[in-house]
C-alpha cells in the first residue's frame, strides 16, 4: 500500500467514526461561511439549528435567493469571487446530504478510486478518533503540503516522470446538472428532471436556486460547496482511474481539491494520462488548464521553487526580528514573489512575524514602528487576501508598542483616511472595506464619515453592528455583534495563521 493510499483509508476511518448529527452541526456553524481570511470575526453563525425536516418542499416551488459576494483581486486581469448561501437552502443541501451520507460515502470511498484525495473539507482529528478537528483552512494548507512535499516525494523514487494539472475556473464553471449526473448517473438523472426524487436533482435545484435560478457555477467558500464538488470530482477520478488501469498505466495518482498530481514510467503515459483526465472532464462540461498542466522529469517538478529561495531569508526559527532582519527577508519576499507570482510566500512571511503564543516578534525602535506598518500595507497591493493577515499584525503592533501615542494615531489615521478613498468606489473594494471598517470599529478608532449610501449588505451590517443580510433567520443567528477591545477577537486567532505548528 503507497503513501497516498494509506492517507485515504485513514480519512475514511476517521469519517466513518464521525456521528452524522456532528457533521450536519459543523457543516451548518463552522461551514456556513467562507474560510476565515475571507471575512471578520463578527461574521460567525451563532445559531443555526438542524431541523427535523428541510425547509422546502420539492412538490412545490422553492423561491430563488441571490448569492452574497465577497470579491478581491486575484491577479491584474481576474478576481476571486466567494459567496454566501441564503441559509434555508444551505441547511437543505446539508439536510439533503445527510439524510443520504451512506450513499454519499460510497461515492467518495469508491475502491476502484486509485486516484487519492487529500482535500476532504471537513476537519478530522487524528487525535481523538470520532472528534472534529478545530482547523478549517488550516488543515488543508497541511494537507495540500503532505499531499506535494512528502507522499508524492516518497513515492518519487519509484517513477520517471510527474504530472501536474488543474481544473479551469473549476467552481464558475460547475454545470449544476452534472453535480445530478455525478450522485446517480446521467441516464437516470435525465429521467428524473423535474421530478427530483433523486438525490442528485435535488442538490441541483437547491444550487440553483440558492444562486437565482443559474445552472452555471457554485458558490465559492462555503463547505458545502467543497463537499459536493468533493462528491463530484471523486466520480470523475473513479472512472480515470478504471480507464488508466484498462490501459494498463503504471501511475499513483492524488488530487487536492481541482489541483492533480500523477507519477508515472514514461512521457507518452504522462501524456495519456493528461488525455484521460481531460476526456472525462469534459464529461462534466470542465476541462484542464492546459497554461497550468507540465509533464516533467522527477525529481524536478515535485517542489514549489520559491520555497527553496526563501528558505535562506526565513525568520521562522528567529525568536526576536530586529528591523534590519525584517527588511532583508521583505526585499527577499519581493524579489521571489515577482519570479513566482501568486504563490504563497507572502503569507509565508507574514505568518513567520508572530511567535506561537501570538506574540509579534519584532522588536523596534519608535521610528521603526511606523515604517514596518508602511511596507506591511504595500505587501497588500502585492496579493490581496493578505490583508487581514496584515491587519492581524497592525493589532499587534499596535497592542505591543501602545505607549507610542503619536505612532499608533498615526497608523489609525492613515487606515481611516485608506477606507474613506476606498469608499469612493465601493463596488471595487467590499472586501477591503470589510476588513477595514471591521478593525477600525473594533478598536473604536473610526473617524471616517459613513457614506449615506452603502450597498453591501455585509458591510451595512458592520456599520450598524447587526445582521443585514438574509434577514428571515428564526432558527438563524449569522452576525457576531462587534465588541469593545477589551473584548473583541484576536485576529491572529481568527485567521488560524497556525504560528504554533510552524516553530515546534
Amino acid at each position: 500500500m503507497n503513501l497516498p493510499q494509506k492517507h485515504l483509508e485513514e480519512t475514511k476511518k476517521l469519517v466513518n467514526a464521525l456521528p452524522v448529527r456532528k457533521i450536519a452541526n459543523w457543516l451548518l456553524t463552522e461551514g456556513f461561511f467562507p474560510e476565515q481570511y475571507v471575512l471578520p470575526p463578527c461574521f460567525k453563525v451563532l445559531k443555526f439549528t438542524y431541523k427535523k425536516n428541510p425547509y422546502y418542499d420539492f412538490t412545490k416551488k422553492i423561491p430563488l435567493s441571490e448569492i452574497y459576494e465577497i470579491t478581491f483581486p486575484k491577479s491584474q486581469l481576474t478576481e476571486r469571487t466567494f459567496g454566501i448561501i441564503n441559509h434555508k437552502i444551505y441547511h437543505d443541501l446539508v439536510w439533503q446530504l445527510m439524510n443520504n451520507w451512506d450513499e454519499i460515502k460510497k461515492l467518495l470511498f469508491s475502491k476502484q478510486n486509485t486516484i487519492y484525495s487529500y482535500s476532504f473539507p471537513i476537519p478530522l482529528n487524528n487525535d481523538n478518533i470520532g472528534v472534529l478537528g478545530t482547523l478549517r483552512s488550516g488543515r488543508m494548507i497541511y494537507e495540500f503540503i503532505e499531499m506535494s512535499e512528502s507522499d508524492i516525494v516518497s513515492e518519487g523514487h519509484k517513477y520517471k516522470f510527474v504530472v501536474k494539472s488543474d481544473i479551469k475556473n473549476f467552481y464558475p464553471s460547475i454545470y449544476t446538472h452534472s453535480i445530478a449526473w455525478a450522485i446517480n448517473g446521467k441516464e437516470n438523472a435525465r429521467k428524473d428532471r423535474n421530478k427530483y426524487t433523486l438525490l442528485g436533482n435535488k442538490i441541483d435545484k437547491l444550487f440553483q436556486n440558492a444562486n437565482d435560478g443559474c445552472t452555471n457555477g457554485i458558490a465559492i467558500g462555503p463547505a458545502i460547496s467543497d463537499l459536493i464538488t468533493e462528491v463530484m470530482l471523486s466520480v470523475i477520478d473513479t472512472d480515470i482511474s478504471k480507464q488508466l488501469k484498462n490501459d494498463n498505466i503504471d501511475f499513483i495518482g492524488v488530487r487536492f481539491k481541482d489541483d492533480y498530481r500523477f507519477l508515472c514510467q514514461t512521457e507518452s503515459d504522462a501524456k495519456e494520462i493528461l488525455n484521460i483526465v481531460q476526456r472525462n472532464l469534459k464529461r462534466f462540461n470542465l476541462s484542464i488548464s492546459e497554461e497550468k498542466s507540465t509533464i516533467s522529469s522527477l525529481p524536478e517538478g515535485l517542489f514549489r521553487e520559491w520555497t527553496s529561495e526563501y528558505h535562506a531569508y526565513s525568520l521562522k526559527h528567529k525568536h526576536i526580528i530586529k528591523y534590519k532582519s525584517f527588511e532583508n527577508t521583505f526585499r527577499k519576499v519581493l524579489v521571489i514573489d515577482k519570479k513566482h507570482p501568486n504563490t504563497g510566500v507572502i503569507d509565508k512571511f507574514l505568518s513567520e512575524l508572530i511567535s506561537k503564543k501570538y506574540k509579534l516578534k519584532l522588536k523596534l525602535s519608535s521610528k521603526e514602528i511606523y515604517k514596518v506598518f508602511s511596507l506591511l500595507l504595500m505587501l497588500k497591493e502585492k496579493r490581496s487576501k493578505s490583508l487581514p493577515q496584515i491587519l492581524a499584525l497592525t493589532e499587534l503592533l499596535v497592542s505591543t508598542y501602545e505607549n507610542e501615542t503619536e505612532v499608533i494615531n498615526n497608523i489609525f489615521d492613515s487606515l481611516n483616511k485608506l477606507t474613506e478613498k476606498k469608499f469612493k468606489k465601493e463596488k471595487s473594494n467590499v472586501y477591503d472595506l470589510i476588513w477595514l471598517t471591521y478593525f477600525l470599529k473594533s478598536h473604536r478608532k473610526l473617524t471616517f464619515k459613513w457614506p449615506n449610501k452603502i450597498e453591501s449588505y455585509l458591510l451595512q451590517s458592520i456599520k450598524s453592528n447587526k445582521q443585514k443580510f438574509d434577514l428571515e433567520t428564526t432558527y438563524c443567528n449569522l452576525f457576531n455583534k462587534i465588541e469593545s477591545p477589551s473584548k473583541k477577537i484576536l485576529l491572529a486567532k481568527h485567521l488560524a495563521i497556525f504560528p504554533k505548528e510552524e516553530d515546534e
